[in-house]
């Protein structure tokens, strides 16, 4: 693991910098694949709107949207992720940086309960399975109907959870947000939208 920053650098870092922390290979997919530094400032003070927030991160890569927003808010950041190995980075790096409020979890999203969690994040990592040059590795299957499956599940999750909640989406269809919800703003050309549940 590249140590080119040491623990104060990382809370101010740009994404060049702090992508330093991640081997080259890591590295060399954050423009497509990692949430930039800019959006997870953004979202985390959007999401972690008081103390004591649960913030889930669906599809969470290396950790880099929670290591973040955790640093710049004061949320409890979570990150489920499929890839055993991409968890273990983001273990890692989460420790050697003593980055406090954030854990990651090693599972498929459909054994999570939303329940648990106060907010959510989301940067749209069911892609690969619809988009063959999206894929991180040849671990995912190219297969549109798990994509569909996948949106629905995040779709029936979020329509039942709480007056309140609220969802940031990156680089995602809207398809996935129940009507309850309101779009309080967008950003980014409207690839960032800032969401709560309203009735």
């Amino acid at each position: 693991m590249n140590s080119a920053l040491n623990e104060k650098e990382i809370y101010s870092s740009s994404d060049d910098e702090f992508n330093t922390v991640y081997p080259l290979k890591i590295r060399k997919l954050s423009s497509r694949h990692w949430t930039p530094v800019s959006v997870a400032k953004r979202a985390g003070e959007f999401l972690a709107d008081r103390e004591g927030v649960k913030v889930l991160d669906i599809g969470s890569g290396v950790g880099k949207f929670c290591l973040v927003a955790a640093i710049y808010s004061h949320g409890h950041f979570t990150g489920v992720e499929q890839r055993e190995a991409l968890i273990r980075i983001s273990t890692k790096v989460a420790t050697k940086f003593r980055v406090e409020r954030v854990n990651f979890i090693h599972a498929d999203i459909r054994s999570i309960d939303f329940r648990d969690y106060d907010a959510f994040y989301f940067f749209n990592s069911f892609e690969e399975n619809r988009d063959p040059t999206d894929r991180i590795d040849e671990d995912t299957q190219y297969d549109p109907s798990l994509y569909e499956a996948n949106s629905r599940f995040l779709y029936q999750q979020f329509d039942v959870l709480p007056v309140g909640t609220r969802i940031v989406t990156y680089c995602t269809l809207p398809d996935i947000i129940p009507e309850g919800y309101v779009q309080i703003r967008s950003e980014i050309k409207g690839k960032l939208k800032f969401w709560i549940k309203r009735h």
